[in-house]
């Protein structure tokens, strides 16, 4: 039964980068983490288990950062997900043979509250998916075309992807979620924590930005982004961008979308910016916000993909379908319409949102592609009781 979303009048979707969902968020499954859904968590208790036997086993992390930057193409993720060891045993023996001098075990640790404070919060207060995947076993760029689009003309990033000027949509009507938002009259806007946002690239919206800059209708710095919501200067759909470890454009500045070898510590500065916007203003009361991951980045799961078929799209620069989804990265979904330290347990990946955007805005609809993957829509993580009848607490503090 479809969710009655009437109350949703702002929609947030913050998307970071290569981290696994054990990596990140798989420590609140251990019977000492706090969290009163601990034993349910799919998480680092399970994955202690699974891996006990391995060379390299799950231990705690060890430093923020990571170099060199683990492989995460096509051909790295099928070694990790059906390595000759066994399903999802193969992280360790990717990065090793990538780069022979680095400690193979750093791709099998995981994080804990003191190098997450932001995240911690989060899934404390709001509500954590641990069955949401990634849409494709691929890299950044292919999954990031399925969340913007449902389709991906490719299955690898080429290298410095953010300077290619190549567009990768079919530049239907409806092709990318910022199209489909406007051909329904819904007013969208993306805030850039750096310098480009990632599509920056390619021409049609190279177009569209400079277009803008003058005006920032659609795309305002990071800045912005507090003021707007205290004084609800809000479109109903708004994209926040972290500051790329590849963006060329970056020079000296510390990255925040949590790219290896970027610090954890910018992307929690990101994340509580994220926050204190969100809570900044009335907004709030009627918000839904999604914050994932497009891929694992080749940081280990020991969940296996769901076998879910993607076939190459029309056009398609590559001819071999995927035949599982990608690897389990983390998701949570931050609105006054989830539990408190709530889990959900639906099957999810990144075409989840845009099926919420279809329930949302078009009568339960997206398009035949997205309508069709056997997931679930985000929307399965509201709670039908606070949706019914709004929320009454105010939102918790990130500084208490």
């Amino acid at each position: 039964m479809a969710k009655d979303l009437s109350r949703v009048q702002t929609v947030v979707i913050a998307m970071m980068e290569n981290r696994s969902f054990d990596h990140i968020l798989g420590y609140l499954g251990l019977p000492d983490s706090g969290h009163p859904l601990a034993a349910r968590i799919e998480g680092i208790q399970h994955a202690q288990t699974y891996y006990a036997h391995d060379t390299y086993q799950p231990w705690a992390i060890t430093s923020p950062s990571l170099t060199p930057d683990p492989p995460h193409e096509r051909e790295n993720i099928d070694m990790q997900i059906n390595s000759i060891l066994g399903p999802m045993h193969g992280f360790a023996q990717s990065y090793s043979n990538s780069s022979p001098a680095a400690d193979a075990g750093r791709v099998m640790e995981y994080c804990n509250n003191a190098y997450l404070y932001s995240t911690d919060f989060l899934a404390r207060n709001f509500a954590i998916c641990d069955n949401w995947f990634a849409c494709l076993p691929a890299s950044t760029l292919p999954n990031r075309l399925m969340a913007m689009s449902g389709y991906a003309l490719v299955d690898h990033t080429p290298s410095g992807y953010f300077q290619i000027a190549q567009d990768l949509f079919h530049n239907n009507p409806d092709d990318l979620v910022y199209d489909w938002l406007r051909s329904r009259g819904v007013s969208w806007r993306v805030y850039l924590g750096g310098y480009s946002f990632f599509f920056m690239q390619m021409p049609r919206l190279l177009n569209l930005y400079q277009g803008d800059v003058q005006f920032q209708n659609l795309f305002r710095p990071i800045d912005r982004l507090i003021d707007d919501f205290r004084n609800d200067d809000l479109p109903q759909v708004v994209f926040i961008e972290p500051l790329y470890q590849d963006d060329y454009r970056r020079g000296t500045a510390a990255a925040s979308d949590d790219h290896p070898p970027a610090s954890l510590y910018g992307g929690q500065r990101h994340l509580k910016i994220v926050y204190d916007a969100l809570v900044a203003g009335d907004a709030w009361n009627n918000l839904v916000a999604f914050i994932t991951y497009d891929e694992h980045g080749s940081f280990f799961d020991h969940v296996r993909p769901p076998a879910i078929a993607t076939a190459p799209p029309p056009q398609a620069l590559y001819s071999n379908g995927f035949s599982t989804l990608g690897v389990r990265v983390p998701a949570i979904v931050v609105s006054p319409f989830v539990q408190p330290a709530s889990l959900c347990e639906q099957l999810l990946d990144h075409t989840s949102i845009l099926k919420f955007l279809g329930e949302k805005f078009n009568g339960g609809k997206y398009n035949d592609l997205v309508d069709n993957r056997t997931v679930q829509s985000a929307s399965v993580a509201l709670d039908d009781n606070l949706l019914a009848n709004g929320a009454t607490a105010p939102p918790p503090s990130i500084d208490d």
